[in-house]
């Protein structure tokens, strides 16, 4: 009988004894006599394995794995139960049957050295990427020693694979936490790709989230921070700065200026200065426009936010007037915003500072849709910014039809013609346009603070595209319209009332103009405003014609129509007293407005500009 003949016997005796211990004799001659021979090994192992000896069944299989793993072609039995083994340690503790719980506590008997080698010997059979990707995590996971060497071909894997979910999922829950802190050695031009990869990935997630969207936005931000931070060490950057949210923009934006004058050649091409200054713009570009800082949440809306020029001198010499302009918050915009268009102005020049790095930024932002409407905006207030009426507009053209609301379109194309050129018939055309897209719920928001202003040099104001924020800016638009004719002895009684009319919204604020108005009715010693009863209801401008009437008997005044009955017109000078009906005619008059006194100003503003559109135009016009 030839040697092969010899070691089938022997495994044919074992297997055909019915004595455990009979049957574990005739293996243990064999595996003496036929060391090397791979089915009298495999066989020691079944027997220990039915016997549910995880010690001894690990210590034959240990031998089989070391003995047999370099022969030319691994046995097929061996691969088949080294994948039994492999699927066993993937399940979730207590979700095992009892035969793969064997393995899992076999395998626990195994050394460092085997355990190693099965699972790399399993990789190196696995049918295709993802399998092989699972089982190298697996190995990771139990050595991480074997970082170094196997989580350069993981991560490329993994990130050349990113647009299948299931090599998505693993990257980003699986293999960057697992290799964090102990940055693998890998290509640059794959560091850059896991970069843009992963910046493209959270953000899609917070943009997305619509049910606890602060939370994610935070979460995600630390994520892209932390990989950038991997990316860095990995390429030995200069080490940037990790996210914390109660941190101004400019910290962030100071740490990419210092990185660039690290660079003795300024070289703006570095891929550090493009993720930096990308991931810097689109997190002050959100806070700007976005979701937090510029989004007042009346009732469960959100509200845009729109950057205009204060109002103030609108002769055309001011248009061209260069330098940095200050910019006013407007409640409940957060005080940092000015920060943020700042930080968001300095990245975007940095990263259109030539051609390559242009191009790799419009790679990295286009690849997310939803920041396109976000950076339309931020272009435009960009131009508003620089003054540069001429490309504000263009950009406002392009954007009608877009994700711009009609009501955002209209006040953007009404402050850049009072900043383009002197007041023109089309501003009211505009203005009725705005009236038209005004929300019509009932008032909410705040009125705007120091909405006009006195200086020379340029001031830029942030508006809240509110009801009661747009109504205060067209009303204060028209103030600073009339006001200057206030100045011309020939001034109209029209304007005149209109103007207290107009004074009455956010009351005191403009309390020195209404005291001018009647120290020129005063003057004059007569005063004709027949809307009064239909538009006056501010208490103390109320009280201040009582006044007028009581203390100045020589000062003609005309409130209403005469057909009303109550015309105070036919009281001459110097009768004071002598006409009882004239008296109470008015005084009845001066109850019936102050009753109204709680009226809802807003709604009375809005009907006023409504009703009265025509007569303001020729107010305005009017030499």
């Amino acid at each position: 009988m030839d040697v092969l003949s010899n070691e089938k016997y022997l495994i044919a005796r074992a297997k055909e004894s019915t004595d455990p211990y009979k049957a574990k004799a005739w293996i243990i001659a064999a595996k003496t006599l036929f060391p090397n021979d791979f089915g009298v090994q495999f066989e020691a192992y079944e027997i220990e394995k039915n016997a549910n000896n995880f010690e001894e069944a690990a210590k034959c299989l240990s031998y089989i794995v070391m003995t047999f793993h370099g022969a030319h072609q691994t046995p097929t039995s061996l691969l088949n139960e080294i994948s039994l083994m492999t699927n066993a340690l993937r399940i979730p503790e207590g979700c095992t049957t009892p035969e793969q719980e064997f393995y899992v506590k076999m395998f626990q008997y195994i050394s460092y050295e085997v355990q190693h080698q099965i699972l790399l010997l399993t990789a190196a059979h696995s049918n295709n990427n993802l399998d092989h990707c699972r089982l190298i995590l697996l190995l990771l996971k139990r050595f991480p020693q074997a970082i170094s060497t196997h989580a350069p071909r993981l991560l490329e894997t993994l990130v050349q694979n990113v647009a299948m979910p299931s090599f998505k999922e693993m990257l980003f829950n699986e293999a960057i936490p697992l290799v964090y802190n102990r940055a693998p050695d890998l290509a640059p031009k794959h560091v850059h790709r896991l970069m843009a990869v992963c910046f493209e990935y959270y953000l899609n997630l917070m943009l997305n989230d619509t049910e606890d969207r602060a939370r994610t936005s935070a979460e995600c931000w630390r994520k892209i921070f932390e990989i950038l931070d991997f990316c860095g060490k990995i390429l030995k950057w200069e080490p940037f700065v990790l996210y914390k949210k109660s941190w101004s923009k400019d910290v962030y934006l100071q740490k990419i200026i210092h990185i660039y004058n690290l660079d003795s050649f300024r070289s703006t091409e570095s891929k550090q200065i493009l993720f930096c200054a990308t991931i810097v713009f689109v997190l002050a570009l959100q806070d700007y426009i976005g979701y937090s800082k510029l989004c007042p949440k009346e009732g469960a809306s959100e509200t845009d936010v729109i950057l205009v020029e204060a109002l103030k001198d609108l002769a055309p010499e001011m248009k061209a007037v260069l330098g940095i302009p200050q910019i006013l918050v407007n409640a409940p915009v957060s005080p940092d915003a000015p920060n943020c268009l700042l930080a968001c102005q300095s990245c975007w020049q940095m990263l259109h500072s030539n051609e390559q790095m242009k191009a790799d930024f419009a790679q990295l932002i286009l690849c997310i849709p939803q920041l396109s409407g976000w950076v339309q905006k931020f272009l435009i207030d960009l131009y508003v910014c620089a003054g540069q009426h001429e490309e504000t507009a263009t950009l406002l053209q392009a954007s009608t039809g877009t994700t711009m609301t009609a009501l955002e379109q209209a006040v953007r194309q009404f402050a850049l013609t009072l900043v383009q050129s002197p007041p023109m018939g089309h501003l009211f055309e505009q203005m009725s346009t705005i009236l038209k897209h005004l929300p019509h719920a009932p008032s909410g928001g705040h009125y705007l603070e120091n909405v006009a202003l006195g200086q020379t040099a340029r001031v830029l104001m942030l508006l809240p595209l509110t009801k009661r924020a747009v109504l205060h800016y067209l009303v204060q638009t028209l103030i600073v319209l009339l006001k200057p004719k206030l100045l011309d002895a020939e001034c109209s009684n029209s304007v005149l009332g209109n103007l207290l009319v107009l004074s009455q919204l956010n009351w005191p604020h403009e309390s020195t103009t209404v005291e001018i108005i009647f120290e020129i009715i005063k003057t004059r010693r007569a005063f004709s405003y027949l809307h009064f009863t239909s538009y006056v209801i501010q208490a103390e401008i109320i009280e201040e014609f009582m006044h007028l009437w009581t203390h100045s008997p020589d000062v003609k005044l005309e409130l209403t129509m005469p057909q009303q009955s109550l015309a105070t017109g036919a009281r001459r000078i110097g009768t004071r007293g002598a006409d009882k009906g004239v008296k109470e005619d008015f005084k009845q008059i001066i109850r019936q407005q102050v009753a109204r006194s709680n009226d809802d100003i807003d709604e009375l503003m809005l009907q006023f500009l409504q009703q009265q559109h025509l007569v303001l135009m020729q107010n305005v016009f009017e030499k």
